[in-house]
């Protein structure tokens, strides 16, 4: 039997493996979720404690699934990672019936920053998609009352929590050059 020459021999790539799942509540529950979404990754990070990170295309599909077994929206919280030019928001949901905390993260870009709301899902949505706004610039697509909340006017289009915010250069212009980081004395700052 001749072996072909020009037959290049294919070396086998290692194949990722997913992380087992702990038989326990909590890695049942992620296996449970993960089935129905295969395109989300998850993990148990501790007792009473899982983990997803979910694509920001699907982010609401994943979420309304999820709401079948976490009832409560708990917050909505954002990390700007301005190295890598995105806006990672982190949905923390609690589960009555299982006593679970759920962490589910999504990144999307901080140009333009645009996901949907999820007020449909969670009417509480409402307050936590505003704060993100405000602070960060993000549009949540179909929540009507994004607009001013907490900061004053003068305040509300600068998206003070983001990390390229110059917070000195903000405070000269509102309150002029002359204004000195410390008070009279020098012994206490102002800002």
């Amino acid at each position: 039997m001749a072996v072909n020459e020009n037959v290049k021999k294919v070396e086998a790539q290692p194949v990722e493996e997913k992380p087992t799942l702990p038989d326990t509540k909590e890695g049942r529950l992620v296996k449970l979720i993960l089935e129905k979404a295969p395109y989300a990754e998850g993990n148990v990070r501790r007792e009473r404690r899982v983990e997803f990170k979910v694509p920001v295309e699907r982010i609401h599909e994943f979420l309304e699934l999820a709401s079948e077994t976490f009832e409560m929206l708990i917050q909505i919280s954002v990390v700007d990672w301005l190295k890598e030019n995105e806006f990672e928001l982190v949905y923390q949901l609690w589960s009555v019936s299982e006593s679970v905390h759920a962490f589910v993260r999504t990144r999307v870009p901080r140009e333009n920053a645009k996901l949907p709301t999820m007020m449909d899902i969670w009417p509480v949505a409402e307050t936590y998609e505003r704060e993100a706004h405000e602070f960060f610039g993000i549009v949540f697509e179909g929540n009507p009352r994004l607009g001013p909340f907490i900061l004053e006017p003068r305040e509300y289009e600068k998206h003070p929590f983001r990390k390229d915010f110059n917070t000195l250069s903000y405070v000269k212009i509102i309150y002029g050059e002359g204004f000195d980081r410390y008070d009279e004395s020098k012994t206490n700052y102002v800002i």
